[in-house]
């Protein structure tokens, strides 16, 4: 601020007009003030806050874990890092995109496939669970067990 009023000074001397000395000195003040813009991805799953000996932090918004966040110090890396690694980040799966299945060639050789488009379907899967148990002639018990019911959990959550 004094040194605005240094600028003013030494303008009106040398005689130029003061309203355009006192423009000058206001946009100084305003450049200083602006903040800049969070760029970062992780922002939008972190909340910023600044705790009580002024270090600025990240707070996740799902798990409610605290990393230094200050731009000039420490970045977003560990955000970033948290943020692959969160459990109870919800899992972002783009729409636009389509999962991908491969179909064996009738006729072809050993291991030809084709692929084709693959969205899960749960009347297909029991269908192909209830077709299972009849010709490999399995117990109805057979899908009640710890084992099948683990294995289905990583083939498919969804069922």
């Amino acid at each position: 601020m004094a040194e605005n009023i240094m600028i003013d000074k030494v303008i009106g001397e040398s005689g130029a007009s003061n309203s355009n000395a006192t423009s000058q000195s206001q946009s100084v003040q305003s450049k200083a003030k602006k903040q800049r813009k969070k760029r970062s991805v992780a922002w939008e799953y972190f909340d910023q806050i600044i705790d009580p000996e002024g270090n600025q932090k990240g707070v996740c918004k799902h798990c409610k874990r605290e990393y230094f966040a200050d731009s000039k110090d420490n970045g977003t890396k560990s955000l970033l890092t948290h943020m692959a690694k969160c459990l109870k980040m919800p899992l972002d799966v783009a729409k636009s995109q389509s999962k991908l299945g491969f179909n064996p060639i009738p006729g072809g050789n050993k291991g030809d496939v084709v692929v084709v488009p693959w969205k899960f379907d749960q009347e297909q899967c029991r269908k192909a669970l209830c077709r299972m148990v009849i010709v490999d002639e399995l117990p109805f018990s057979f899908v009640e067990k710890e084992g099948f019911m683990n294995f289905m959990k990583v083939a498919q959550p969804f069922f």
